[in-house]
C-alpha cells in the first residue's frame, strides 16, 4: 500500500498514536496502513500491529481487499518478530525450537488474500518472511525453497530492492550449509543490486558478509578489499553500525593471517564505536580486547 504523507505530518500521527489518542477513524485505511508501514521501518511493532489491525477492520468493512491483503502481510510480520524472539530464547536455553502456529496461520491468511488478488510482489514479501522463519529453526531446506520462490517473484515484478534482499537471504542460507562459493555469488549480487537501488548500507552489509565467504576460501586479499570498502561507506554514511561490523571483521582477519596491529586497531576502533552509540560493548569484544593488551604488554 501507498499513501503521500509528509514526514512532519507521519511523525504527528505516530505520536498521537503512541500517546494513546485514538484517531485511527479519523484517517484513511491507506493511511493507517502507510503508517504501519512506517512504524514497522522504526521496530514500533506493538504501534504496528495496532494499526494494521484498524486498517485491516477498516478494509474489511469497506470490502477494500487490496488493503485486506496488505493488512495481513503487515499482521503477519509483527507475528515473525514476536517468533524470532522466542526462537533466540529457546536456542539461548538450548531448548527445542518449533514452527510457530501462530506465525503460520497469520501468514497462510495473508498468502490467501495475496493470491486471490494475483499480487506477486506481495506473494514475493510472503515468501521472504516464510524463509526467515524457516531459517531460524533450522530447516534450511525449507527456508531455500521459500527465497527462491521469492526471488523469482521479485525479480518478475521488477521490484530490485526485494530481489537483493532474496539473493542476500539465499547467501546466509548457503553459508549456513558452508557452501561458499555458492554464497559468495548471492552476496556479490545482492551488493551489486542494492547499489543499483542506492542502498549503499545494505549494500555494504552484503559485502562484509561476503568477506566471511572470502576467507573460508583462504581468499584473504580479497575478503580485506571488501571489508574496506564496507568499512568506507559505513563512515561516509556516518552508520556506527556498519563501521563496527567491518571493524570486527577486519580484526578476525588480523587474527587469522597473525597481524596482529590490524587485529588491534580493528577491536579498539569497534570498542569505541560501541562507546560512542552508547550501546554496552558486547563481553567477547571487550575479553579479547584485554587478552590482546594483557600479552602485548607482558612482552615488552
Amino acid at each position: 500500500m501507498e499513501e503521500t504523507l509528509t514526514p512532519e505530518a507521519a511523525a504527528a500521527l505516530l505520536q498521537a498514536i503512541a500517546n494513546g489518542e485514538g484517531i485511527e477513524e479519523s484517517v484513511s485505511t491507506e493511511t493507517l496502513l502507510a503508517l504501519a508501514e512506517m512504524a514497522l521501518d522504526l521496530e514500533r511493532m506493538e504501534i504496528c500491529e495496532r494499526l494494521a489491525l484498524a486498517g485491516h477492520a477498516k478494509a474489511t468493512k469497506n470490502e477494500n481487499v487490496e488493503a485486506v491483503a496488505w493488512a495481513l502481510f503487515l499482521i503477519a510480520r509483527v507475528k515473525l518478530t514476536d517468533a524470532l524472539q522466542r526462537i533466540e530464547e529457546a536456542h539461548l536455553e538450548e531448548k527445542t525450537v518449533h514452527l510457530d502456529a501462530g506465525l503460520l496461520g497469520a501468514l497462510q491468511e495473508a498468502r490467501i488474500a495475496a493470491e486471490d488478488l494475483n499480487d506477486l510482489r506481495l506473494i514475493g514479501n510472503i515468501d521472504q518472511l516464510e524463509g526467515i522463519h524457516y531459517r531460524a529453526i533450522g530447516d534450511i531446506v525449507r527456508a531455500r525453497d521459500a527465497f527462491v520462490r521469492s526471488l523469482g517473484s521479485k525479480e518478475a515484478t521488477g521490484d530490485n530492492l526485494g530481489a537483493a534482499n532474496s539473493l542476500h537471504s539465499l547467501g546466509e542460507v548457503a553459508m549456513d550449509q558452508e557452501e561458499f562459493e555458492d554464497a559468495l555469488g548471492f552476496f556479490d549480487r545482492a551488493a551489486e543490486t542494492y547499489e543499483s537501488v542506492e542502498e549503499m548500507l545494505e549494500c555494504a552489509h552484503a559485502m562484509s558478509l561476503s568477506s566471511h565467504s572470502l576467507i573460508q576460501m583462504n581468499r584473504l586479499d580479497e575478503a580485506r578489499n571488501r571489508l574496506e570498502n564496507s568499512l568506507n561507506i559505513g563512515r561516509e554514511m556516518d552508520d556506527s553500525s556498519t563501521q563496527i561490523v567491518a571493524h570486527w571483521g577486519l580484526a578476525d582477519l588480523g587474527h587469522l593471517t597473525e597481524d596482529i596491529s590490524l587485529e588491534l586497531e580493528n577491536l579498539q576502533a569497534a570498542v569505541v564505536l560501541f562507546i560512542h552509540l552508547e550501546k554496552p560493548v558486547p563481553e567477547a569484544l571487550r575479553t579479547r580486547l584485554d587478552t590482546m593488551i594483557d600479552t602485548i604488554e607482558a612482552q615488552d
